[in-house]
Protein backbone atom coordinates (compact mmCIF):
# COMPACT_ATOMS: atom_id res chain seq x y z
CA UNK A 1 0.00 0.00 0.00
CA UNK A 2 1.25 3.43 -0.79
CA UNK A 3 2.53 5.31 2.25
CA UNK A 4 0.48 8.18 3.73
CA UNK A 5 1.04 11.59 2.41
CA UNK A 6 -0.14 14.50 4.46
CA UNK A 7 -3.24 14.00 6.46
CA UNK A 8 -4.34 17.41 5.27
CA UNK A 9 -5.47 15.76 2.14
CA UNK A 10 -6.72 12.79 4.10
CA UNK A 11 -5.77 9.92 1.85
CA UNK A 12 -5.32 7.58 4.80
CA UNK A 13 -5.01 4.76 2.38
CA UNK A 14 -1.82 5.12 0.81
CA UNK A 15 0.69 7.17 -0.98
CA UNK A 16 -0.54 9.94 -2.45
CA UNK A 17 -0.44 11.93 -4.95
CA UNK A 18 -0.35 13.02 -8.25
CA UNK A 19 -2.83 15.27 -10.13
CA UNK A 20 -8.09 17.34 -12.10
CA UNK A 21 -11.27 21.17 -14.88
CA UNK A 22 -10.94 21.17 -18.17
CA UNK A 23 -9.20 24.42 -18.84
CA UNK A 24 -11.24 26.46 -21.21
CA UNK A 25 -14.02 23.87 -21.50
CA UNK A 26 -16.01 24.42 -18.35
CA UNK A 27 -15.96 20.69 -17.56
CA UNK A 28 -18.99 18.44 -17.35
CA UNK A 29 -21.88 20.16 -15.66
CA UNK A 30 -23.86 18.11 -13.18
CA UNK A 31 -27.21 17.06 -14.59
CA UNK A 32 -30.49 17.09 -12.75
CA UNK A 33 -31.96 13.77 -11.68
CA UNK A 34 -34.88 12.43 -13.70
CA UNK A 35 -38.01 14.64 -13.76
CA UNK A 36 -40.74 14.04 -11.22
CA UNK A 37 -43.67 11.83 -12.10
CA UNK A 38 -46.64 13.08 -14.03
CA UNK A 39 -44.56 14.83 -16.68
CA UNK A 40 -44.12 17.95 -14.57
CA UNK A 41 -40.69 19.36 -13.89
CA UNK A 42 -39.84 20.41 -10.34
CA UNK A 43 -41.26 23.81 -9.42
CA UNK A 44 -44.19 23.80 -11.93
CA UNK A 45 -47.92 23.46 -11.44
CA UNK A 46 -50.11 21.53 -13.87
CA UNK A 47 -51.37 24.84 -15.25
CA UNK A 48 -47.83 25.66 -16.34
CA UNK A 49 -47.50 28.52 -13.89
CA UNK A 50 -44.08 28.85 -12.27
CA UNK A 51 -44.02 28.28 -8.52
CA UNK A 52 -41.15 29.95 -6.67
CA UNK A 53 -38.61 27.37 -5.54
CA UNK A 54 -38.26 26.92 -1.82
CA UNK A 55 -34.76 27.86 -0.63
CA UNK A 56 -32.51 24.85 0.01
CA UNK A 57 -29.51 24.73 2.33
CA UNK A 58 -27.08 21.84 1.79
CA UNK A 59 -24.77 20.66 4.55
CA UNK A 60 -21.42 19.61 3.02
CA UNK A 61 -18.84 17.77 5.15
CA UNK A 62 -15.22 17.15 4.17
CA UNK A 63 -12.15 15.55 5.73
CA UNK A 64 -9.18 17.69 6.81
CA UNK A 65 -9.20 20.23 3.97
CA UNK A 66 -9.28 23.39 6.11
CA UNK A 67 -7.52 25.79 6.11
CA UNK A 68 -5.21 24.79 3.25
CA UNK A 69 -7.96 24.57 0.64
CA UNK A 70 -10.39 27.21 1.90
CA UNK A 71 -10.11 29.34 -1.24
CA UNK A 72 -10.65 26.37 -3.53
CA UNK A 73 -13.68 24.89 -1.73
CA UNK A 74 -15.30 28.28 -1.10
CA UNK A 75 -14.76 29.22 -4.73
CA UNK A 76 -16.43 26.02 -5.93
CA UNK A 77 -19.34 26.58 -3.57
CA UNK A 78 -19.77 30.16 -4.79
CA UNK A 79 -19.90 29.02 -8.39
CA UNK A 80 -22.43 26.30 -7.64
CA UNK A 81 -24.65 28.72 -5.74
CA UNK A 82 -24.48 31.24 -8.60
CA UNK A 83 -25.66 28.56 -11.03
CA UNK A 84 -28.40 27.20 -8.77
CA UNK A 85 -30.66 29.95 -7.52
CA UNK A 86 -32.08 29.41 -4.07
CA UNK A 87 -29.46 26.81 -3.11
CA UNK A 88 -26.83 27.55 -0.48
CA UNK A 89 -24.06 25.25 0.70
CA UNK A 90 -22.75 25.26 4.27
CA UNK A 91 -19.30 23.69 4.48
CA UNK A 92 -18.05 21.85 7.59
CA UNK A 93 -14.56 20.33 7.73
CA UNK A 94 -13.78 17.57 10.22
CA UNK A 95 -10.64 15.68 11.25
CA UNK A 96 -10.11 12.31 9.61
CA UNK A 97 -10.35 10.46 12.92
CA UNK A 98 -13.66 12.12 13.82
CA UNK A 99 -15.78 12.12 10.70
CA UNK A 100 -17.17 8.58 10.80
CA UNK A 101 -18.42 8.83 14.40
CA UNK A 102 -19.80 12.34 13.90
CA UNK A 103 -21.62 11.22 10.79
CA UNK A 104 -23.20 8.24 12.57
CA UNK A 105 -24.21 10.50 15.45
CA UNK A 106 -25.75 13.04 13.05
CA UNK A 107 -27.71 10.34 11.26
CA UNK A 108 -28.93 8.91 14.57
CA UNK A 109 -30.13 12.30 15.73
CA UNK A 110 -31.99 13.06 12.51
CA UNK A 111 -29.54 15.80 11.50
CA UNK A 112 -27.62 14.03 8.73
CA UNK A 113 -25.58 16.20 6.35
CA UNK A 114 -26.54 16.16 2.69
CA UNK A 115 -23.16 15.64 1.02
CA UNK A 116 -20.15 13.99 2.69
CA UNK A 117 -16.52 13.29 1.75
CA UNK A 118 -15.59 9.70 2.78
CA UNK A 119 -12.80 7.29 1.95
CA UNK A 120 -13.80 4.09 0.19
CA UNK A 121 -13.81 1.92 3.30
CA UNK A 122 -16.25 4.21 5.12
CA UNK A 123 -18.43 4.57 2.02
CA UNK A 124 -18.67 0.82 1.46
CA UNK A 125 -19.47 0.11 5.10
CA UNK A 126 -22.30 2.66 5.04
CA UNK A 127 -23.59 1.44 1.67
CA UNK A 128 -23.90 -2.09 3.00
CA UNK A 129 -26.04 -0.75 5.85
CA UNK A 130 -28.37 1.06 3.44
CA UNK A 131 -27.18 4.44 4.71
CA UNK A 132 -26.27 6.00 1.33
CA UNK A 133 -28.19 7.02 -1.77
CA UNK A 134 -27.72 4.67 -4.73
CA UNK A 135 -26.55 7.13 -7.38
CA UNK A 136 -26.96 4.57 -10.14
CA UNK A 137 -30.65 4.33 -9.27
CA UNK A 138 -31.33 8.01 -8.61
CA UNK A 139 -28.98 9.81 -11.00
CA UNK A 140 -27.55 7.34 -13.55
CA UNK A 141 -26.99 10.10 -16.13
CA UNK A 142 -24.37 11.71 -13.89
CA UNK A 143 -22.01 8.71 -13.80
CA UNK A 144 -20.58 8.71 -17.32
CA UNK A 145 -17.90 11.33 -16.60
CA UNK A 146 -15.98 9.11 -14.14
CA UNK A 147 -13.42 6.39 -14.72
CA UNK A 148 -15.33 3.11 -14.60
CA UNK A 149 -12.61 1.48 -12.51
CA UNK A 150 -12.97 4.15 -9.81
CA UNK A 151 -16.75 3.96 -9.74
CA UNK A 152 -16.33 0.35 -8.67
CA UNK A 153 -14.70 1.47 -5.42
CA UNK A 154 -18.01 2.09 -3.68
CA UNK A 155 -20.24 -0.24 -5.68
CA UNK A 156 -22.31 -2.85 -3.86
CA UNK A 157 -24.79 -5.38 -5.20
CA UNK A 158 -25.21 -3.53 -8.48
CA UNK A 159 -25.56 -0.07 -6.95
CA UNK A 160 -23.07 2.81 -6.98
CA UNK A 161 -22.99 4.73 -3.72
CA UNK A 162 -20.32 7.38 -4.24
CA UNK A 163 -18.88 9.76 -6.77
CA UNK A 164 -15.11 9.19 -6.89
CA UNK A 165 -13.19 12.38 -6.08
CA UNK A 166 -9.39 12.55 -5.93
CA UNK A 167 -6.92 9.68 -6.07
CA UNK A 168 -3.28 8.60 -5.98
CA UNK A 169 -1.03 6.21 -7.85
CA UNK A 170 2.43 4.64 -7.82
CA UNK A 171 5.22 4.11 -10.32
CA UNK A 172 8.76 2.80 -10.67
CA UNK A 173 11.49 5.18 -9.58
CA UNK A 174 14.81 3.89 -10.90
CA UNK A 175 18.54 4.49 -10.57
CA UNK A 176 19.74 4.50 -14.17
CA UNK A 177 23.41 4.18 -13.17
CA UNK A 178 22.84 0.81 -11.50
CA UNK A 179 20.66 -0.38 -14.36
CA UNK A 180 23.20 0.59 -17.00
CA UNK A 181 26.03 -0.98 -14.99
CA UNK A 182 24.10 -4.26 -15.22
CA UNK A 183 23.92 -3.91 -19.01
CA UNK A 184 20.18 -3.17 -18.98
CA UNK A 185 18.26 -0.38 -20.66
CA UNK A 186 16.32 1.95 -18.32
CA UNK A 187 14.25 3.12 -21.31
CA UNK A 188 12.83 -0.42 -21.46
CA UNK A 189 11.97 -0.94 -17.78
CA UNK A 190 10.31 -4.22 -16.72
CA UNK A 191 6.54 -4.31 -17.15
CA UNK A 192 5.74 -7.62 -15.43
CA UNK A 193 6.96 -9.37 -12.30
CA UNK A 194 8.53 -12.04 -14.46
CA UNK A 195 10.60 -9.38 -16.20
CA UNK A 196 11.43 -7.68 -12.89
CA UNK A 197 12.64 -11.00 -11.48
CA UNK A 198 15.03 -11.44 -14.41
CA UNK A 199 16.24 -7.87 -14.05
CA UNK A 200 16.81 -8.44 -10.33
CA UNK A 201 18.88 -11.52 -11.10
CA UNK A 202 20.99 -9.68 -13.68
CA UNK A 203 21.50 -6.63 -11.46
CA UNK A 204 22.59 -8.81 -8.53
CA UNK A 205 25.02 -10.80 -10.69
CA UNK A 206 26.53 -7.79 -12.46
CA UNK A 207 26.59 -5.19 -9.68
CA UNK A 208 26.15 -7.03 -6.38
CA UNK A 209 23.21 -4.73 -5.56
CA UNK A 210 19.57 -5.58 -5.05
CA UNK A 211 17.03 -4.37 -7.59
CA UNK A 212 14.18 -3.58 -5.18
CA UNK A 213 12.33 -4.29 -1.96
CA UNK A 214 8.80 -5.62 -2.60
CA UNK A 215 5.52 -4.11 -1.49
CA UNK A 216 4.15 -6.50 1.15
CA UNK A 217 0.66 -5.02 1.21
CA UNK A 218 -2.41 -7.25 0.80
CA UNK A 219 -3.40 -5.42 -2.41
CA UNK A 220 -0.79 -7.61 -4.13
CA UNK A 221 -3.52 -10.28 -4.16
CA UNK A 222 -5.97 -7.88 -5.81
CA UNK A 223 -3.49 -6.84 -8.47
CA UNK A 224 -2.88 -10.51 -9.22
CA UNK A 225 -6.60 -10.94 -9.87
CA UNK A 226 -7.63 -12.41 -6.51
CA UNK A 227 -11.15 -11.72 -5.22
CA UNK A 228 -10.78 -11.61 -1.42
CA UNK A 229 -14.45 -12.02 -0.42
CA UNK A 230 -17.82 -13.04 -1.77
CA UNK A 231 -20.33 -10.33 -2.67
CA UNK A 232 -21.99 -10.42 0.74
CA UNK A 233 -18.56 -10.15 2.41
CA UNK A 234 -19.37 -13.12 4.60
CA UNK A 235 -16.84 -15.64 3.27
CA UNK A 236 -13.26 -15.65 1.96
CA UNK A 237 -12.78 -16.50 -1.72
CA UNK A 238 -9.04 -15.87 -1.78
CA UNK A 239 -7.76 -19.45 -1.96
CA UNK A 240 -6.79 -19.42 -5.62
CA UNK A 241 -3.70 -20.27 -7.69
CA UNK A 242 -3.13 -16.52 -8.17
CA UNK A 243 -2.88 -15.97 -4.41
CA UNK A 244 -0.50 -18.90 -4.03
CA UNK A 245 1.62 -17.47 -6.85
CA UNK A 246 2.00 -14.14 -5.01
CA UNK A 247 3.27 -15.84 -1.85
CA UNK A 248 5.49 -18.20 -3.87
CA UNK A 249 7.01 -15.31 -5.79
CA UNK A 250 7.97 -13.60 -2.53
CA UNK A 251 9.49 -16.83 -1.22
CA UNK A 252 11.47 -17.36 -4.43
CA UNK A 253 12.94 -13.85 -4.25
CA UNK A 254 14.19 -14.47 -0.72
CA UNK A 255 15.42 -17.98 -1.45
CA UNK A 256 17.32 -16.83 -4.54
CA UNK A 257 18.72 -13.77 -2.73
CA UNK A 258 17.08 -11.37 -5.20
CA UNK A 259 15.76 -9.06 -2.49
CA UNK A 260 17.24 -8.07 0.90
CA UNK A 261 16.45 -10.61 3.61
CA UNK A 262 14.87 -7.95 5.84
CA UNK A 263 12.24 -7.41 3.13
CA UNK A 264 10.37 -10.04 5.14
CA UNK A 265 9.49 -7.43 7.75
CA UNK A 266 10.47 -4.02 6.35
CA UNK A 267 8.96 -1.91 3.63
CA UNK A 268 8.76 1.71 2.53
CA UNK A 269 11.05 3.66 4.80
CA UNK A 270 13.84 1.13 4.53
CA UNK A 271 13.40 0.92 0.75
CA UNK A 272 13.51 4.71 0.44
CA UNK A 273 16.64 4.97 2.57
CA UNK A 274 18.42 2.28 0.57
CA UNK A 275 17.43 3.87 -2.72
CA UNK A 276 18.75 7.25 -1.60
CA UNK A 277 21.98 5.54 -0.51
CA UNK A 278 22.42 4.10 -4.02
CA UNK A 279 21.83 0.54 -2.82
CA UNK A 280 18.61 -0.23 -4.74
CA UNK A 281 17.96 0.03 -8.47
CA UNK A 282 14.20 0.54 -8.06
CA UNK A 283 11.80 2.18 -5.64
CA UNK A 284 8.15 1.08 -5.95
CA UNK A 285 6.17 3.99 -4.57
CA UNK A 286 4.31 7.23 -5.24
CA UNK A 287 5.73 10.12 -7.27
CA UNK A 288 5.79 12.41 -4.24
CA UNK A 289 8.88 10.54 -3.04
CA UNK A 290 10.83 12.09 -5.90
CA UNK A 291 10.89 15.28 -3.84
CA UNK A 292 12.45 13.46 -0.90
CA UNK A 293 15.10 11.91 -3.14
CA UNK A 294 15.82 15.32 -4.68
CA UNK A 295 16.12 17.05 -1.31
CA UNK A 296 18.03 14.34 0.55
CA UNK A 297 20.10 12.63 -2.15
CA UNK A 298 20.64 15.04 -5.05
CA UNK A 299 23.37 12.86 -6.55
CA UNK A 300 20.89 9.95 -6.79
CA UNK A 301 18.15 12.23 -8.07
CA UNK A 302 20.47 13.28 -10.90
CA UNK A 303 20.52 9.68 -12.21
CA UNK A 304 16.86 8.89 -11.44
CA UNK A 305 14.19 8.15 -14.04
CA UNK A 306 10.60 6.90 -13.76
CA UNK A 307 8.45 4.28 -15.48
CA UNK A 308 4.93 2.80 -15.13
CA UNK A 309 4.23 0.50 -12.20
CA UNK A 310 4.49 -3.28 -12.64
CA UNK A 311 1.34 -4.99 -13.92
CA UNK A 312 0.38 -8.37 -12.51
CA UNK A 313 -2.01 -10.98 -13.91
CA UNK A 314 -5.08 -8.99 -12.90
CA UNK A 315 -4.01 -6.05 -15.10
CA UNK A 316 -5.17 -3.69 -12.35
CA UNK A 317 -3.31 -1.20 -10.18
CA UNK A 318 -4.04 -0.02 -6.65
CA UNK A 319 -5.15 3.54 -5.99
CA UNK A 320 -6.10 5.38 -2.84
CA UNK A 321 -9.38 7.17 -3.41
CA UNK A 322 -11.54 9.79 -1.73
CA UNK A 323 -15.25 9.91 -2.54
CA UNK A 324 -18.33 12.10 -2.15
CA UNK A 325 -21.59 10.51 -0.98
CA UNK A 326 -25.18 11.52 -0.27
CA UNK A 327 -26.51 10.01 3.00
CA UNK A 328 -29.93 8.40 2.68
CA UNK A 329 -30.95 10.10 5.93
CA UNK A 330 -30.40 13.62 4.64
CA UNK A 331 -33.48 15.77 4.15
CA UNK A 332 -35.69 14.52 1.32
CA UNK A 333 -36.34 18.06 0.10
CA UNK A 334 -32.59 18.53 -0.32
CA UNK A 335 -31.99 15.32 -2.27
CA UNK A 336 -32.03 16.73 -5.80
CA UNK A 337 -29.75 19.65 -4.94
CA UNK A 338 -27.46 17.39 -2.87
CA UNK A 339 -26.88 14.98 -5.75
CA UNK A 340 -26.33 17.89 -8.08
CA UNK A 341 -23.73 19.45 -5.78
CA UNK A 342 -21.96 16.12 -5.13
CA UNK A 343 -21.68 15.67 -8.88
CA UNK A 344 -20.54 19.29 -9.31
CA UNK A 345 -17.74 19.18 -6.72
CA UNK A 346 -16.36 16.04 -8.42
CA UNK A 347 -16.88 17.02 -12.07
CA UNK A 348 -14.17 17.66 -14.67
CA UNK A 349 -13.85 21.36 -13.98
CA UNK A 350 -13.76 21.03 -10.20
CA UNK A 351 -11.22 18.21 -10.26
CA UNK A 352 -8.89 19.84 -12.75
CA UNK A 353 -8.87 23.04 -10.72
CA UNK A 354 -8.07 21.04 -7.58
CA UNK A 355 -5.26 19.16 -9.32
CA UNK A 356 -3.64 22.45 -10.28
CA UNK A 357 -3.43 23.36 -6.60
CA UNK A 358 -2.27 20.08 -5.05
CA UNK A 359 -0.60 16.94 -6.35
CA UNK A 360 -3.65 14.68 -6.80
CA UNK A 361 -5.12 12.65 -9.66
CA UNK A 362 -8.63 13.28 -11.02
CA UNK A 363 -11.22 10.52 -11.17
CA UNK A 364 -12.94 11.88 -14.29
CA UNK A 365 -12.04 10.86 -17.84
CA UNK A 366 -11.88 14.28 -19.50
CA UNK A 367 -9.96 15.96 -16.69
CA UNK A 368 -7.31 13.25 -16.98
CA UNK A 369 -6.88 14.11 -20.68
CA UNK A 370 -6.22 17.78 -20.03
CA UNK A 371 -2.91 19.22 -21.36
CA UNK A 372 -2.08 20.20 -17.79
CA UNK A 373 -0.90 16.65 -17.16
CA UNK A 374 1.59 16.69 -20.01
CA UNK A 375 2.80 20.29 -19.91
CA UNK A 376 6.42 21.30 -19.40
CA UNK A 377 6.87 22.86 -15.96
CA UNK A 378 10.64 22.95 -16.04
CA UNK A 379 10.84 19.82 -13.85
CA UNK A 380 11.09 17.03 -16.46
CA UNK A 381 11.19 14.13 -14.01
CA UNK A 382 8.12 15.28 -12.07
CA UNK A 383 6.34 16.07 -15.35
CA UNK A 384 7.01 12.56 -16.62
CA UNK A 385 5.83 11.04 -13.35
CA UNK A 386 2.62 13.09 -13.45
CA UNK A 387 1.83 11.92 -16.99
CA UNK A 388 2.50 8.27 -16.14
CA UNK A 389 0.33 8.25 -13.05
CA UNK A 390 -2.63 10.06 -14.60
CA UNK A 391 -2.56 7.67 -17.57
CA UNK A 392 -2.75 4.76 -15.10
CA UNK A 393 -6.08 5.98 -13.66
CA UNK A 394 -8.13 4.00 -16.20
CA UNK A 395 -6.81 0.73 -14.76
CA UNK A 396 -6.62 1.85 -11.12
CA UNK A 397 -8.94 0.52 -8.42
CA UNK A 398 -9.45 1.14 -4.74
CA UNK A 399 -9.30 -2.40 -3.36
CA UNK A 400 -10.68 -1.59 0.08
CA UNK A 401 -12.72 -4.59 1.27
CA UNK A 402 -15.48 -2.60 2.95
CA UNK A 403 -15.49 -4.59 6.21
CA UNK A 404 -14.69 -1.73 8.57
CA UNK A 405 -12.19 -2.39 11.32
CA UNK A 406 -11.97 -6.05 10.35
CA UNK A 407 -9.80 -5.12 7.37
CA UNK A 408 -6.90 -4.32 9.70
CA UNK A 409 -7.15 -7.81 11.18
CA UNK A 410 -7.24 -9.34 7.70
CA UNK A 411 -4.13 -7.41 6.76
CA UNK A 412 -2.32 -8.60 9.90
CA UNK A 413 -3.21 -12.19 9.04
CA UNK A 414 -2.01 -11.70 5.46
CA UNK A 415 1.36 -10.40 6.68
CA UNK A 416 1.76 -13.17 9.25
CA UNK A 417 1.18 -15.85 6.62
CA UNK A 418 3.46 -14.06 4.16
CA UNK A 419 6.30 -13.82 6.68
CA UNK A 420 6.10 -17.52 7.48
CA UNK A 421 6.15 -18.36 3.77
CA UNK A 422 9.12 -16.08 3.11
CA UNK A 423 10.97 -17.63 6.06
CA UNK A 424 10.35 -21.09 4.62
CA UNK A 425 8.37 -22.27 7.64
CA UNK A 426 5.36 -23.19 5.49
CA UNK A 427 4.67 -23.53 1.78
CA UNK A 428 2.86 -20.86 -0.23
CA UNK A 429 -0.23 -23.08 -0.44
CA UNK A 430 -0.18 -23.70 3.30
CA UNK A 431 0.08 -19.95 3.85
CA UNK A 432 -2.97 -19.27 1.71
CA UNK A 433 -4.90 -22.14 3.38
CA UNK A 434 -4.17 -20.69 6.82
CA UNK A 435 -5.03 -17.16 5.69
CA UNK A 436 -8.39 -18.34 4.35
CA UNK A 437 -9.23 -19.89 7.73
CA UNK A 438 -8.23 -16.70 9.54
CA UNK A 439 -10.24 -14.44 7.26
CA UNK A 440 -13.37 -16.56 7.67
CA UNK A 441 -12.92 -16.44 11.44
CA UNK A 442 -12.53 -12.66 11.32
CA UNK A 443 -15.63 -12.25 9.18
CA UNK A 444 -17.62 -14.35 11.66
CA UNK A 445 -16.76 -11.99 14.51
CA UNK A 446 -19.48 -9.51 15.55
CA UNK A 447 -19.09 -5.96 14.30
Amino acid sequence: MLPKVRKGIALSIATVVAMGVLAGCGGSKAQDPAPSTGGQTSGQQSSGEQTPKKPVKIQFWTISLKPTFDDYINGRIAKFESENEGVTVEWTDLPYDAIEQKLLTAIGSGEAPDVVNLNTGMALTMAQKGALVDLKAEAPETLAIYQESLLQGASYKGGIYAYPWYATSALLIMNTDIIKAAGLDPANAPKTWEEMTEWARTIKEKTGKYAFMPDRNMVQFNMAGVQWLNEDKTKATLNTPEAVAVYQRMRDWIEQDLIPHDSITKNYNEALNRYMAGELAFLLTGPQFLTRVRDNAPEIYAVTDVAPYILDKGKKLQTSLMNVVVPAASKAENREAAIKFANFITNDESQLEFAKIVNILPSTKEAAKDPFFSQDTGNPLEDKAKKITVDQMAISYDFTLGIGGKQGKVHEAYLKALERVMLGEITAQEGVDWLEEQVNAILAQPD
